[in-house]
């Protein structure tokens, strides 16, 4: 079994990265840093094409799409919510789950 997990470097993705390895299944953890094995920034659609040809041929049995972001933390109804956050929040939360899928 293979599974694919996005925002793997930490909280949520990393504990589940963890759990499959300690069960002996291959892991394909993305994050979106510069250094990391499997590059994957949500918001980037050039990253996906890179990450799809370094995996071509790779199956992928199960696709965890965990990468996200909270930016509105903090947020008042009255005086927050810029259209740039709700624009950025998108990007990762929404778009960038389908472009996952789409990609793998």
């Amino acid at each position: 079994m293979q599974v694919m997990i996005t925002g793997a470097n930490r909280g949520i993705g990393l504990a589940l990265a963890d759990l499959y390895r300690a069960d002996g299944v291959g892991v394909i953890a993305t994050e979106r840093t510069v250094a990391a094995e499997h590059r994957l920034d949500v918001t980037k659609a050039s990253d996906f094409a890179d990450l799809a040809n370094r995996l071509s041929g790779q199956p992928i049995d199960l696709l965890v799409c965990n990468a996200g972001v909270y930016l509105d933390r903090g947020q008042q109804i009255g005086n927050g919510y810029a259209t740039e956050l709700w624009a950025e929040t998108f990007a990762a939360n929404v778009t960038g789950v389908f472009l996952t899928v789409q990609a793998m």
